[in-house]
């Protein structure tokens, strides 16, 4: 299983062939309901926007949902980011903390999660490094 980043979901939507080579051997997908929202919000507001129609074009991506025990968790990465002097974004705790869940590789395509605490307590492969 891989954890993908919503920044991954967007670069593979965008034909990156990075991306593509890299996840393609990787399945099943896993992402936070999160990302789903933050790739649906890029095309909010266009003409004719349809959330279900647009969730459609990466429906091989499962969502896992954001709980109470994950919100626990997000707040001990929270925790060790700031002590660290690094303090994530709370969409970005929350994000990492359901990505932590799974014990799995966090594929992300931007420096957004290069953070020491993160890469000390879990997986995280940036794809922006591979370019």
């Amino acid at each position: 299983m891989t954890f993908l980043d919503s920044s991954t979901i967007i670069e593979y939507l965008r034909d990156n062939q990075t991306v593509i080579d890299y996840l393609d051997t990787r399945e099943p997908w896993w992402t936070s309901t999160i990302c789903v929202f933050e790739v649906l919000n890029g095309p909010a507001g266009s003409p004719d926007f349809d959330p279900i129609e647009e969730r459609q074009m990466f429906s091989g991506v499962q969502a896992l949902e954001f709980n109470e025990q994950l919100a626990l968790g997000a707040s001990r990465l929270q925790d060790v980011a700031i002590s660290d002097g690094s303090e994530l974004s709370h969409r970005d705790a929350m994000i990492a903390a359901t990505a932590r869940s799974t014990g799995d590789e966090y594929v992300v395509a931007d420096s957004d999660f290069e953070t020491e605490p993160l890469k000390d307590v879990m997986e995280v492969t940036n794809l922006s490094d591979v370019r």
